[in-house]
């Protein structure tokens, strides 16, 4: 398999010394985060699996997450408990990959284990120790995959954080993310992400969701609501989530975002775009400086070119608004900034399940997609993208109001006819499967959608 950047990302397997494995565990709920029971409590050396507890989280929006993250560079020490450990893993677990492969690792004071996300459990690698409290490393095929599988992770830290003092924090260290037990600056819900020319509506940084819900559901699309276009108060939300300012500061003085980035660079900083009717630019700075906060587009190019771009593209399916997310040519070799795109991505795909609207990646973009890229959708020549993602409302939201509910289930039933039956056009988004026809089919399609 091929891994980030053509070298491996895994942790270097060392010969075991009094090999320590892991038991099965009964603690449920909470139990291991009020009791402060580690992993270390646990180990046993007669099997080398250990289930984790169920994640438990304290019910935190993801908007609120998203607004209040922030990175912390020291002090990434301590130990966590067990049920710290099993919400983490549990969300770095749940985010989507576009490659064929991804082997999460665990580094703990005690031990590297690998996490398998179908069992929920951790497995003996190696007795290489780490001195943060839990750091997790990506074996993946690309940067995308990895800083995907960055965010939803970063949200379960997030939502457990109760005060300011002694808390869950992060910060990805290289191709790691670290975390250990510290201070933190606690949930912040006052919006700094105001656009300065009226082009958005204010976004909102504290939603009618929780986290573990929305983790829960996070999965690609194959499928979206075609005639559907998203609203400003849509785009708005999801830009701001994808790469909005936030109201911490780094230590360079430059606005944070909803996402990390290397140094403070934010290399996407003014090439991100929407392609919908028209293509804009979204600007998160007024002009250049990474001091300031704005959340407005641009017009680039006055054309709907989203079925040229579809053509092009190839792996994604039609959809009503495409998001490019675009570098420059010295950063298409830069690792970091290669991430901090899989970030953004992950970001996206957590604030659109949130409202109730799907997502698929097309990443990394190679070549040949650049020049075409950028002509089809009139963009900078600067600009490169390097991951495309269709955005749609889901075809089981058959109202097509940005939910789906049980109104959603009276119409598909009003309009069930059963195989073969045709679909007249009041009923054609009942027709979930689009096979002609509203079913059984459909009906089963709509529960599992209205079940997640």
């Amino acid at each position: 398999m091929s891994t980030l950047g053509e070298r491996s990302n895994k942790p270097e397997k060392t010969a075991e010394i009094g090999r320590r494995e892991f038991c099965q565990t009964a603690a449920l709920g909470l139990g291991g985060l009020l009791t402060g029971k580690t992993l270390a409590d646990v180990i046993n050396t007669k099997t080398n699996k250990g289930l984790l507890p169920p994640p438990a989280f304290l019910g935190n929006s993801i908007e609120l997450c998203l607004n209040s993250r922030a990175s912390e560079h020291s002090g990434l020490t301590g130990l966590a408990t067990e049920q710290q450990q099993a919400n983490i893993l549990w969300a770095a677990g749940k985010a989507p990959f576009v490659g064929t492969s991804r082997t999460i690792y665990a580094a703990t004071p005690t031990g590297t284990y690998t996490y398998d996300p179908q069992a929920h459990s951790l497995n003996y690698y190696s007795g290489s120790t780490t001195s943060n409290c839990l750091k997790i490393t990506y074996d993946t095929e690309s940067y995308f995959d990895a800083g995907l599988s960055y965010m939803p992770a970063f949200a379960a830290s997030v939502d457990m954080w109760d005060g300011t003092s002694s808390q869950m924090a992060s910060c990805p260290q290289g191709s790691a993310i670290c975390y250990g037990i510290r201070s933190v600056q606690g949930m912040k819900s006052n919006l700094v992400a105001v656009s300065t020319d009226g082009s958005l509506p204010d976004p909102t940084v504290d939603g009618n969701n929780n986290a573990h819900d929305v983790i829960s559901r996070l999965r690609l699309h194959d499928r979206f609501r075609i005639p559907q276009d998203l609203t400003l108060n849509q785009l708005s939300q999801l830009l701001w989530g994808a790469y909005g300012c936030t109201p911490h500061t780094i230590n360079n003085g430059r606005q944070g975002l909803t996402v990390p980035s290397s140094w403070g660079r934010y290399p996407m900083t003014d090439s991100i775009y929407v392609v919908q009717d028209k293509v804009w630019r979204y600007c998160n700075r007024q002009g250049s400086d990474l001091t300031t906060a704005d959340h407005r587009i641009e017009l680039v190019y006055d054309a709907d070119v989203r079925a040229d771009l579809a053509l092009a593209l190839g792996g994604l399916p039609q959809a009503p608004c495409y998001i490019l997310l675009c570098v420059g040519a010295a950063q298409l070799s830069d690792w970091y900034s290669l991430i901090e795109v899989g970030f953004t991505a992950g970001a996206l795909l957590l604030q659109a399940t949130a409202i109730d609207l799907g997502c698929a990646f097309q990443a990394p973009l190679n070549s040949s997609l650049h020049a075409t890229i950028q002509t089809i959708a009139n963009i900078p020549t600067t600009h490169y993208a390097h991951a495309a993602i269709a955005v749609g409302q889901l075809p089981e939201d058959v109202e097509g109001d940005g939910d789906i509910d049980l109104d959603d289930h009276a119409q598909l039933a009003n309009c069930m006819d059963g195989p073969n039956a045709g679909t007249a056009s009041p009923c054609l988004p009942a027709d979930i499967d689009a096979d002609g026809d509203v079913d059984l089919k459909d009906f089963a399609d709509f529960q599992k959608a209205f079940r997640q």
